[in-house]
């Protein structure tokens, strides 16, 4: 696990752990830090799951971007979805099930720009399919013909034709 791009970043990842460590939550820290004398004024953070936070949290609310995330119960698909989808952000999701039709059907109804199966990761996005965030998480696509036309400005000129005005007379 690498370290996070700035201090400030861990600050904030660092915060919301405590937080959640605070309200009482089962936080699960993993690995251990860097020894080297040299790595240890670094950027890094103890990968970290949080296990059934309250949904108020701002582990479950906010984009930590750092390596900690929240596991929240279900009873049902469609509650699945819909927690998944009550939040500001959309951009990436996952789905992880056994079952490709659970997933197409799940994963379908994810309010997201980019949905992985049973994975989950930006190096492993395939380049030939758009990317980008839905709601709050970014405007536009990039890769695939939808990058494409992003960059692109498309406009229609319409002309009178006379003679099709003419034929369109009563």
């Amino acid at each position: 696990m690498g370290p996070l791009h700035q201090s400030a970043q861990k600050a904030f990842v660092e915060e919301i752990i405590q937080e959640a460590k605070d309200a009482g939550a089962d936080v699960r820290e993993f690995g251990e830090l860097p020894s080297d004398p040299e790595l240890q004024g670094g950027n890094f953070l103890r990968p970290a799951i949080v296990v059934d936070p309250d949904p108020s949290l701002r582990v479950v609310t906010q984009e930590q971007f750092g390596p900690v995330i929240p596991i929240i119960p279900f009873d049902t698909e469609e509650e699945a979805v819909a927690a998944a989808n009550d939040t500001w952000a959309g951009l990436c999701g996952s789905v992880w099930t056994a079952s490709p039709e659970a997933a197409q059907r799940v994963g379908s109804q994810l309010v997201c720009g980019y949905v992985w199966v049973n994975d989950h990761g930006a190096t492993r996005l395939d380049l030939r399919a758009p990317f980008g965030g839905m709601k709050q998480s970014g405007f536009g696509r990039e890769q695939g013909i939808e990058g494409v036309r992003a960059f692109q400005d498309t406009r229609s000129i319409a002309t009178i034709d006379p003679e099709a005005l003419a034929a369109m007379a009563h």
